[in-house]
């Protein structure tokens, strides 16, 4: 008797039998490109896209020129077609994505989101982005997310090697070419169509560089969330758009030069404000009672600039403040009138519990003498310090700024470095990914972070961390990103880790080198640990 193998057991597609509206909830959130693919699986998914409630496209970066498009581009022959006479390709590529929802007009959902950013958004674009918000206005559902990014460009920061006409040098990286800003402040821009300023059903709004030139009636009635980027419209319009929008609650400006001011105490109570690189704002009033998280991108500002309603205590701080971002990206605060103003500001903000400084370079003098003098942040949990520390000779000042700074924060938990190379770019847009870790481009790495060892480089023997609060009872985790090995960052990482009792948990990125030179450095970091028990992770 023969025994027979076993029938090997058919694997059931479940996910194919799910309801086309189940299947197109779930591609939703992939972006619309990969989620076309699906029709390629089976007849099954053919019309699977038609249930998508999300469009979300992102124009791929352009291909290297050839021969043919200069030729093209600037020949004098007319039987050559020229690039503007040509369709925009990727303009296609969205119409099509909208009109795909439509394949089963009984499956199509209303629309709950539609993303696309456009590298460069040209004059032939234009009717084509007036369909694509008139028809995501007209499928809206309750609540629309509508995110238009018709320009990739980097936020322009002024620094203070700028010329006097606000104009940087081209030479310098990171700023951009001034004869293509003198090109998007002159030349037309996209002007939104005025039935977006009606909507009832718009909750989120992202949107730039474009013209507003809103109507005299605006109604706004759900959106929550609104981001301007780089639009030129007067403050009165902006001012006005803002106070048009009663649930407001997540602003954001970036790069909106011709706003001197703002005023809208009467305006919803925000719960997040950030202003990126408007060079030219002077003052802003409004109502901090409610403010949760604030971020700030400049030069630092005057006493005057910001007026609030709503705070509390002797001091004006704002009552609900959770996390705070202060980025001066103009040169270096060594003057001590600038340091007097910095400190000025951070009083605003001393209620905060997760506070991010970042600056050219790490301010020495910060917090020494009574003009300086920082405030006391008592519900300060997470401390991020970003900043350049340019020579050597800076080993003492750095360990004697981070102690004062410390001082001041009794209560800290966790406390990150993060060392740049002092070649800060405006495109850069590195920032906190989660549980406190950071991420690098590769190639920044390669160009600018080296890593250095000296293993004949006799160190100080740190002192004074007993005299920290924090540092000997509080501080349970330690992050630094970008670690080179230079003396003046083992001095900082030996006067942390021998003087940080109680710390249970250590996370080092190093810079691109040897791998030699990074054993090197994670044995010296590991012999300086206090707690044996600690965890350390090193990348």
């Amino acid at each position: 008797m023969e025994i027979g193998h076993a029938a090997k057991p058919v694997r059931e597609d479940r996910i194919s039998k799910l309801d086309d509206a189940v299947l197109g909830h779930v591609l939703s959130f992939l972006p619309s490109k990969q989620a076309a693919r699906a029709a390629a699986l089976s007849s099954r998914w053919r019309d699977a896209f038609a249930g998508v409630h999300t469009v979300s496209i992102e124009e791929p970066e352009g291909s290297v020129p050839t021969y043919d498009d200069d030729r093209r581009r600037y020949s004098h022959d007319d039987s050559l077609p020229k690039d503007h006479d040509l369709p925009s390709r990727f303009g296609a590529t969205i119409t099509a994505a909208i009109v795909a929802r439509h394949r089963s007009p009984a499956a199509t959902p209303p629309l709950r989101a539609l993303r696309v950013a456009l590298h460069r958004c040209k004059y032939r674009d234009f009717v084509a982005v007036d369909q694509w918000i008139s028809y995501a206005l007209k499928q809206a559902g309750p609540a629309l997310e509508l995110d238009l990014r018709l320009r990739c460009l980097p936020i322009y920061c002024r620094r203070a090697h700028d010329d006097d006409d606000g104009v940087a040098s081209p030479e310098h990286v990171g700023v951009p070419d001034p004869s293509l800003q003198l090109y998007m402040e002159r030349f037309f821009l996209y002007t939104v169509p005025r039935g977006l300023f009606s909507s009832s059903t718009l909750r989120t709004l992202r949107i730039g560089p474009c013209r507003l030139s809103p109507p005299s009636a605006i109604s706004l009635p759900s959106l929550v969330e609104l981001l301007l980027s780089r639009v030129p419209d007067g403050e009165e319009d902006v001012g006005r758009l803002i106070s048009a929008c009663p649930r407001l609650a997540d602003l954001t400006l970036e790069s909106c030069d011709t706003v001197t001011a703002l005023s809208f105490p009467d305006a919803p109570r925000l719960r997040r404000l950030v202003l990126r690189c408007c060079h030219n704002l002077a003052n802003i009033v409004v109502d901090v009672s409610e403010l949760r998280a604030f971020e700030y991108r400049g030069a630092v500002p005057e006493v005057s600039f910001m007026t609030m309603f709503g705070a509390k205590g002797w001091f004006l701080t704002m009552p609900s403040l959770t996390s705070c971002t202060v980025d001066i990206c103009r040169g270096e605060v060594s003057a001590p009138e600038e340091l007097s103003r910095l400190t000025g500001f951070l009083y605003q903000f001393a209620s905060a519990k997760h506070l991010r400084l970042r600056s050219e370079r790490l301010c020495p003098s910060i917090g020494d003498d009574a003009v300086t003098r920082l405030p006391t942040f008592r519900n300060l949990q997470h401390l991020e310090l970003w900043g350049h520390l340019a020579t050597d000779d800076d080993a003492a000042d750095i360990v004697g700024v981070t102690s004062r700074i410390l001082q001041h924060a009794p209560n800290l938990e966790v406390l990150s470095f993060v060392f740049e190379t002092g070649t800060r770019t405006d495109a850069d847009k590195d920032g906190p990914l989660p549980h406190g870790r950071y991420n690098c481009k590769e190639e920044e790495l390669l160009d600018a972070h080296r890593l250095r060892y000296n293993r004949y480089d006799i160190l100080d023997a740190p002192s004074g961390g007993a005299r920290i609060p924090c540092l000997a009872n509080r501080v349970r985790e330690i992050n630094l990103v970008h670690y080179q090995g230079g003396r003046v960052q083992r001095k900082l990482a030996k006067f942390l880790l021998c003087n940080a009792c109680v710390m249970d948990e250590l996370w080092c990125q190093f810079a691109e080198g040897p791998l030699w030179t990074q054993t090197e450095l994670m044995r010296e970091m590991k012999s300086w640990v206090t707690n044996k028990n600690a965890n350390t992770v090193f990348r």
